[in-house]
């Protein structure tokens, strides 16, 4: 009996203090924490964090990995650039934001589940 019951008590006490570290995420998401980013490209990227009233520019080098910080977390992409993400819980859904025919660049939001970016300086490269 004791065999069945102590792994069940640990599987329940992990997971009620991950519901209760998540109630109080600043962020919000699904996951405790605001989810991080990868910089799977060549270039480096800043994030914009945000939180509460405070920004932060946090610049992320090629092939490096940050902990986003911020409520709300966002890539600007600017004219002549090119921003590959791939995000969702598996990082499976993929988006192209391409600038590269534009005068004004735009922001991308990064959600809690976080992303792996790529940015490039000229023509998006085709996608496999």
């Amino acid at each position: 009996m004791a065999v069945l019951v102590l792994p069940l008590l640990a599987v329940t006490g992990i997971l009620s203090v991950a519901w209760t570290v998540g109630v109080g995420d600043r962020c919000g998401g699904p996951l405790p924490g605001c989810g991080s980013l990868r910089n799977a490209g060549d270039n480096p990227v800043t994030v914009r964090e945000v939180t509460d009233q405070t920004v932060t520019h946090v610049i992320v080098p090629a092939g490096q990995r940050v902990l986003l910080g911020g409520s709300s977390n966002e890539l600007h992409v600017e004219a002549g650039q090119c921003l590959l993400v791939e995000g969702g819980p598996f990082w499976d859904a993929r988006t192209v934001i391409d600038r590269t025919a534009e005068t004004t660049g735009m922001s991308h939001p990064i959600v809690d589940w976080g992303a792996r970016v790529q940015l490039h300086h000229d023509a998006c490269p085709e996608w496999s």
